[in-house]
């Protein structure tokens, strides 16, 4: 199979993250002026910064002052997402290019939109299998460190891309741990963040950071994990600095409270609609359950009552009641009258004057004559 000239990095490892995000609005803030805003979520008051001051921020000294934050839109809400802090010389393009590319730096610096990858694994049987059929991607939870060595670095080695390095990065981390306060959840859950950065080299001499954003999330029934990838490449000569400003821009790029909120009421609300219909449609359920038992039992009742009819009239029998304690008896079919004792015995007899109470012979017992039931 012939292979394209497409950095191996880019067309192995990025798929553009287009879901929310579009094209970038013309419209650029200065890191000179300040806004805030607040935001009220289960019962806490966030508060975040639209700009920042770049002079003002404990960071690597070779960080740019002259920050420009870009604008990216929500189309579908007209509302602004949020802003994405770049030095002045760095373009962000309407579209990006054939490799993926959407920011672009002097000395041909090239950043790549993210795109994440999420996976299920449970221990319960049968639940792997429907999660497939539901087209989920199954496989067992890996650490960051595992899956760039068993699966990273052997698809880029083929083409000649070396690990160089990595390194935890636990200002991300507690940047996706903070994004996570204003996700709905539906019900309480804990999920978990692990952030590493790995570094590579290729053989046309550039470098490449690759930043893997990792989260977890236990349920009862399995575990839900997945990542976020971020690219930049580099040119070596260029690649320190450039890596700098580019995980200067990841930490500090800021979401718009506004956005944040609207998200979040949208997703409460249309948690709480699918969960009414979840609870109707049980309730449906139940319903429709009760009354087929009650079809069933009423169903079961009239064929009893049909067969005791079958099998009275083929086995010549009759039911009759003792008038005295109330109870009924089966008795052979054909006679006119039924005298029945205390015991339950009975004697049949077709004479209409016949009283066995008067017969000498039964012992005194007291006999009742017995109606007969239809």
């Amino acid at each position: 199979m012939n292979r394209t000239k497409t950095p191996i990095v880019i067309t192995l490892l990025l798929v553009l993250f287009t879901s929310c995000l579009n094209s970038p609005s013309g419209a650029q803030t200065s890191s000179n002026s300040q806004a805030s805003n607040t935001i009220q979520l289960n019962g806490k008051t966030y508060t975040l910064k639209e700009n920042v001051d770049a002079t003002k921020l404990q960071y690597n000294k070779k960080v740019e002052n002259n920050i420009v934050f870009h604008k990216f839109e929500d189309s579908e809400r007209n509302m602004t997402i949020g802003y994405l802090p770049l030095p002045s010389d760095w373009i962000l393009k309407d579209k990006p290019d054939n490799e993926g590319a959407q920011i672009f730096g002097p000395n041909n610096i090239k950043v790549f939109l993210p795109r994440n990858n999420d996976f299920v694994y449970s221990q319960l049987p049968g639940f792997n299998q429907m999660a497939a059929q539901m087209g989920q991607q199954i496989k067992p939870l890996q650490s960051l460190e595992q899956m760039v060595k068993v699966e990273f670095v052997p698809l880029l080695a083929n083409d000649g891309v070396k690990l160089i390095k990595q390194y935890k990065v636990p200002q991300l981390k507690a940047y996706d741990e903070n994004y996570e306060q204003f996700v709905f959840k539906p019900v309480p859950m804990q999920k978990t963040f692990e952030v590493l950065a790995t570094e590579w080299l290729d053989k046309d001499n550039n470098s490449v950071i690759l930043i893997i954003r990792q989260y977890i999330t236990y349920t009862q029934e399995a575990c839900y994990w997945g990542y976020i990838l971020n690219v930049m490449k580099a040119p070596k000569a260029y690649f320190e600095d450039a890596k700098i400003k580019y995980l200067y821009a990841l930490e500090y790029t800021k979401y718009n409270p506004q956005w944040l909120h609207t998200r979040y009421m949208e997703d409460a609300k249309e948690s709480a609609r699918l969960g009414k219909l979840h609870e109707d449609r049980m309730r449906s359920l139940i319903a429709e359950g009760e009354a087929i038992v009650k079809r069933g039992e009423a169903h079961s009742a009239m064929v009893d009552r049909n067969h005791k009819r079958f099998m009275d009239t083929h086995l010549e029998r009759q039911t009759v009641t003792n008038t005295a304690s109330g109870k009924s008896y089966q008795v052979d079919a054909g006679s006119k009258d039924y005298w029945i004792n205390s015991d339950g015995e009975y004697i049949p007899s077709d004479n209409v004057h016949f009283d066995p109470n008067f017969d000498p012979n039964l012992n005194n017992q007291t006999w009742t004559k017995a109606q007969i039931n239809n």
